[in-house]
Formats: structure tokens, sequence, C-alpha cells
């Protein structure tokens, strides 16, 4: 078992932040998708009309910055990706969207209840905690999001190429 382990090659920076963004992008894309359908709502759908645009720029940008890794244009392009990862999947979705839309109305309603949870969150805007599975998904793009904020800053500090 040593051997197999000693032969491991290790995840590069570039795929940890990129994979770490894009399962954000794609949860959140889901997480809509499917408010929209519940809750009848069409207009939740505007996110994957900026998430699939911030995933093809994060993809772009990150394979510049891999395979040009030593140059300026290859740093550049780290650096978009990491401002777009850092600007949209991480400030964006996860902390504006999962932490406050979901991690604070959560904690807000099950907490102190309903009438402390409409004072931050009115109707018809945003619903209450009725639904686990549009709940969970909402939830679950905070910690998400932590985790791609890490492996960017991972990529920013000296990426192994």
């Amino acid at each position: 078992m040593a051997e197999l382990s000693a032969t491991r090659v290790p995840v590069s920076p570039f795929r940890r932040a990129g994979a770490s963004a894009l399962l954000l992008l794609a949860l959140t894309s889901v997480h809509h998708a499917y408010g929209a359908y519940i809750y009848e709502t069409p207009w939740r759908l505007h996110i994957v009309h900026l998430a699939v645009p911030a995933a093809i720029l994060i993809i772009g940008a990150l394979i510049v910055g891999w395979s040009k890794a030593t140059t300026a244009l290859g740093r550049a392009a780290s650096w978009l990706a990491a401002i777009i990862i850092l600007a949209f999947p991480v400030a964006m979705i996860g902390i504006w969207e999962g932490g406050w839309n979901h991690v604070l109305k959560n904690v807000l309603y099950f907490g102190f209840g309903e009438d402390t949870t409409r004072l931050l969150f009115p109707a018809p805007i945003y619903r209450l905690p009725d639904d686990v599975i549009f709940e969970l998904t909402g939830l679950a793009q905070l910690p998400l999001a932590i985790v791609a904020a890490l492996n960017t800053i991972s990529l920013l500090r000296g990426p192994a190429r």
C-alpha cells in the first residue's frame, strides 16, 4: 500500500480551485432551478444565465494559468480566475445566497420565529423554510464557498505546476 501512495500525483491547486468553484456554480443552479419549479418563480432561473458564462471564464482562465504558468500571461490568467471565483461563486453565491439567504434566515426562523425572520426576509421575495431540499441545497452553498475560497487562495499562494 505504501508504494501506491508514494506514486500518487498530487492534485493541482488549479484543479482544486476550479472543481470547488464549478461544483458551487452547479449546486446553486440546481438549487435555483428547483426553487423556480416548486415555488413557481421562473425569475430564480437567472442564476443559470450567470453561472454558465462564469464557469466558462473560470475554466478558460485556469487552463491558460496552468498551461502558461511560468509566463506573465499564465499569472494574469490565474489571477483572473481567482478574481472571478472569489467575486461570483464565493462572495455572491456562497456568502450572500448561502450565508445570508439561507443560513441566517434559518437561524432566525428556527431560533427566533417568523416575526423576527420577516424583519430581514420580507415576503414575497423570501420564502420561509418550508422545503427541506431547497433549504439544504441553499445552506450547502456557504461551506462549499469556504472550500472554494481556501482552494483559490492556495492557488494564488504558489500553485504546484
